[in-house]
């Protein structure tokens, strides 16, 4: 059986949307998203000081919660910021290749699905649709930030999983050891991954009776350890980045006695904390403070906490992305903070009320697309389950990757976070599109899908 290409138009129209908004990002400076100035700073720093520090380099010791700044972003994206020259304010050459990647993860991701379905034009609208519907995508290829390198490292780690699973090759496996090295360079949220994988590789080298693997699948680990040494020689603190200290504090203790006491005693607990945290002799001292007096907070309000962070994980997955739209657009959002923020404090309809009735349309048409996905998905993982081939198994890895982004997020959950497993979701999402095969191609509102069998067939005949 031949190989189904992406056609021509479907390449040319993904072109079109990604070069617009290129060429929107570079012509307005709306590139510059709240994260952009560490990453470029961090960058700056690496070229003119050879310091990973994310706020201008004073030249003495920082102290205080100035500290933080050495290790709240990863060395991966400051330094594809440098080597792509972003650092010097007008980023071209690095949205450029952000693109090119952002394309590339969609286009394997449609180019997998045609293979197994060989789609008819019909199909190819709605998975183009299903493409356009979801903003953050072509947003965060044209801004300054790392999830759409963290997407490509993820999309690559998923298909030299499955290629494991279905050679059994070790190529492959060193290929998923090497992605997700890549990927907790590039994000913090990716380095308890690391014992997962050790573990798959301790797993998987028993039965096979290869040593290697179980040697390969502790490099990661190595890694994560080489690097929290690294980071307590420039701090003085054994740890991967503060900003694990930072999310809990700000976040996720703050989200609790905001809901549990109102805004105000939010602001006065989180202010206590700080100047209690800042007055600490070292970094050590400080982080575990953060911790401690979080990790109290929590535990007073376990069920309280649990109902955010599940609102937090469903947000991940269907925020139809009202702060990244706004930023990218130039629209000035609502004061209030996000839009889950927002509902929290004063109720989903005062929430929706404060948007423009533009943006609310777009919203409202990106939230329904995110719900269809979603649906697709839950069926696209179960229909798999019947297939007789690799990709039995290979669904485990991408539906156990968007759990886990979605866990490790929690009350954050955004549409940003889902970006860097979204070509995942949306792999599920296309396989659960029902088709039939007809005279003139595959249609669709078939409830079984296309047997080998029939793709034969299909193909032999120049129906495919």
């Amino acid at each position: 059986m031949t190989s189904v290409r992406v056609p021509g138009w479907v390449w040319a129209v993904l072109v079109l949307a990604h070069g617009l908004a290129l060429g929107w990002s570079l012509r307005s400076g709306n590139w510059n998203f709240p994260d952009t100035d560490r990453y470029v700073q961090a960058a700056d720093n690496l070229r003119l000081y050879g310091e990973l520090y994310a706020q201008p380099w004073m030249g003495h010791g920082p102290r205080g919660q100035a500290m933080q700044e050495f290790t709240i972003r990863t060395v991966g994206y400051p330094a594809a910021v440098l080597g792509l020259g972003g650092e010097t304010g007008r980023p071209a050459l690095l949205l450029f290749v952000q693109n090119l990647l952002s394309m590339l993860n969609i286009g394997v991701v449609l180019s997998w699905w045609a293979n197994r379905v060989r789609p008819a034009t019909a199909h190819w609208l709605l998975a183009l649709l299903g493409v356009l519907l979801f903003p953050a995508q072509i947003i965060y290829a044209n801004a300054v930030m790392s999830e759409v390198l963290l997407q490509a490292a993820v999309v690559a780690l998923v298909a030299a999983g499955w290629m494991f699973i279905k050679t059994g090759k070790t190529r492959y496996f060193v290929g998923m050891v090497a992605c997700a090295v890549a990927s907790l360079l590039l994000k913090p949220v990716f380095y308890p991954l690391t014992v997962v994988l050790a573990g798959v590789g301790l797993l998987v080298a028993w039965p096979r009776r290869q040593v290697q693997l179980a040697v390969w699948g502790l490099v990661p680990l190595l890694v994560v350890g080489l690097y929290m040494r690294w980071n307590e020689q420039r701090t003085g603190y054994f740890h991967f980045s503060s900003i694990a200290e930072i999310n809990l504090l700000h976040y996720n203790a703050a989200g609790v006695v905001r809901q549990a006491e109102g805004p105000a005693a939010e602001e006065k607990w989180v202010t206590s904390v700080l100047q209690e945290a800042n007055a600490q002799p070292n970094l050590a001292a400080r982080q575990r403070l953060i911790r401690t007096r979080a990790g109290a907070m929590l535990w007073a309000h376990p069920v309280m906490y649990a109902g955010q962070h599940a609102q937090g994980m469903v947000a991940m997955l269907l925020d139809p992305g009202r702060f990244d739209i706004s930023q990218f657009g130039g629209v000035k959002p609502p004061a209030g903070g996000g839009m889950l923020a927002q509902v929290r404090a004063s109720g989903l309809l005062r929430a929706v009320r404060s948007l423009p009735l533009g943006l609310l349309s777009v919203l409202g048409l990106v939230l329904g697309a995110n719900l269809v996905r979603l649906v697709l998905a839950a069926r696209g993982f179960w229909r798999l389950g019947n297939d007789e081939s690799a990709l039995r198994y290979g669904r485990w890895i991408a539906a156990a990757l968007l759990f886990y982004v979605a866990l490790l997020t929690g009350p954050l959950g955004a549409a940003r976070f889902l970006v860097p497993v979204w070509p995942l979701l949306l792999g599920l999402a296309l396989a659960g599109v029902k088709w039939r095969e007809t005279s003139d191609g595959l249609g669709l509102n078939q409830t079984t899908p296309v047997r080998e069998d029939q793709r034969q067939s299909g193909a032999e005949n120049g129906r495919g």
